[in-house]
């Protein structure tokens, strides 16, 4: 595998990991939404609500923090080459 192949294959590994974080945090709060539904047509009581929405937000914390993880080092990893490849880092 060549270097641009194996930079292409990070790309690729850190944009499905950022799309997937933003799927689970919409997914999440469409189904905090469905929950506030149910209780207002009275189809669910108020402590399965409150454990439903409970466990889906922090479901929306942890999407959060791992997007924000993988774009962190996303950005790291761009800075890094482009530092690199002005020659600042490596002192050319």
């Amino acid at each position: 595998m060549t270097s641009v192949e194996g930079a292409i294959l990070v790309w690729l590994v850190i944009g499905v990991g950022i799309a997937g974080g933003v799927f689970i945090v919409a997914r999440s709060a469409v189904q905090i939404a469905s929950v506030a539904y149910k209780v207002i047509e009275k189809e669910m009581d108020a402590r399965t609500a409150t454990r439903q929405t409970t466990l889906l937000s922090l479901a929306i914390v942890a999407a959060l923090i791992v997007t924000a993880v993988i774009a962190g080092f996303a950005i790291l990893v761009m800075f890094a080459t482009l530092l690199q490849g002005s020659g600042l880092i490596n002192g050319t």
